[in-house]
């Protein structure tokens, strides 16, 4: 059974990574909507030499609308309080000093692609954020703050109604992609994958730049489109991860437990691997014990026949990534004989 850890803020030193790979961590992940070349550099150092058989799994960042760079500062943002999204393009001639009385909030986007949409919800940080949207106007959404939060460049984003066109490789990923292969990292993971194309276009740089070598291509899928086209996606990859963090807003609560359920059932059917992704022991993130709820959520996903979890906030920013990954490793132990 694969237990993947996210590597993060409470988890970069040389000791926790080394207890974590003897509590079972099999696969270290590195997320790229957070790239930090020299943090990322020492993981890999440290684990190869801790154990030289550790997977290091490069997640892409893939399709997702995030909370673009650009944004100057990080903002705090309440209840009922009126913020505005908007393209890079429009956030970079912006009159602040005109307009010092707002939060203007840009997206990894072009006010063009706004504009040609129907936004009608906001949700950030895995739905625990959310803004009503009061109307768009010249590519800027007007939106009142229904769950509040800290707002920081980087920070992914589920906006309803506004898609990315085409599949082609984002140059952040390009950047990324290289990275790994000068890094020789053995498994690169693609985020919001809806069509086989998300994977071919690795395929093709990664043949062009390394020529035949053979890495780990790996499919995430988090939205109904990739589900929808889960036969096409499963033809060019062997391992799915089903993200819930991102199913959930992007389908919604309910029908994303009946989507995953779906993507299990077909990946089964083709003989496929299938890692179940965050949403796992939420409670242990934040220092508590773990729920029945959670314990038996992971008890029917091992009855299913999963091949993995994928811990995120757990282990990157949670308050006991150790005892986190050793209890996981314990249930799976029980659970398995």
């Amino acid at each position: 059974m694969n237990i993947i850890a996210t590597i993060g803020p409470k988890s970069t030193d040389k000791w926790v990574i080394k207890e974590l790979i003897e509590n079972g961590v099999n696969t270290l992940r590195l997320n790229c909507s957070h790239f930090n070349k020299e943090e990322f550099e020492n993981v890999i150092s440290y684990s190869r030499n801790l154990k030289s058989n550790v997977h290091i799994l490069v997640d892409l960042s893939g399709k997702k609308i995030r909370i673009s760079k650009d944004l100057k500062y990080i903002y705090k943002v309440y209840n009922n309080q009126e913020v505005f999204f908007c393209g890079e393009d429009y956030y970079k001639n912006l009159d602040f000093d005109k307009h010092k009385d707002k939060k203007y909030i840009p997206l990894n986007l072009t006010s063009d692609k706004i504009k040609k949409s129907n936004v009608v919800s906001i949700s950030m940080k895995d739905n625990t954020m959310s803004f009503k949207v009061l109307g768009v106007n010249n590519g800027v959404v007007r939106a009142r703050v229904l769950k509040g939060g800290i707002i920081r460049g980087g920070k992914g984003c589920n906006i309803s109604e506004i898609y990315e066109d085409g599949n082609l490789l984002r140059e952040k990923d390009k950047e990324n992609i290289l990275w790994a292969i000068e890094q020789d990292i053995d498994i690169i993971c693609q985020s919001f994958v809806e069509e086989r194309e998300d994977i071919e276009n690795i395929t093709k740089l990664i043949n062009k730049n390394k020529g035949n070598y053979k890495y780990d291509i790996w499919a995430k899928v988090e939205t109904p489109k990739g589900i929808d086209n889960l036969d096409e996606i499963l033809e060019v990859v062997d391992t799915v991860v089903i993200g819930r963090g991102d199913l959930v807003p992007e389908s919604g609560i309910l029908n994303s437990v009946k989507l995953q359920e779906v993507a299990i059932e077909r990946i089964k059917e083709k003989n496929k691997k299938i890692i179940i992704a965050t949403h796992l022991l939420n409670s242990m993130k934040n220092g508590h014990l773990a729920t029945l709820p959670e314990i038996e959520s992971i008890y029917r996903f091992v009855k299913l026949g999963v091949d993995g979890f994928l811990l995120a906030g757990e282990t990157s920013i949670g308050k006991a990534p150790i005892q986190t990954v050793k209890f996981l490793k314990d249930l799976l132990e029980y659970y398995n004989r």
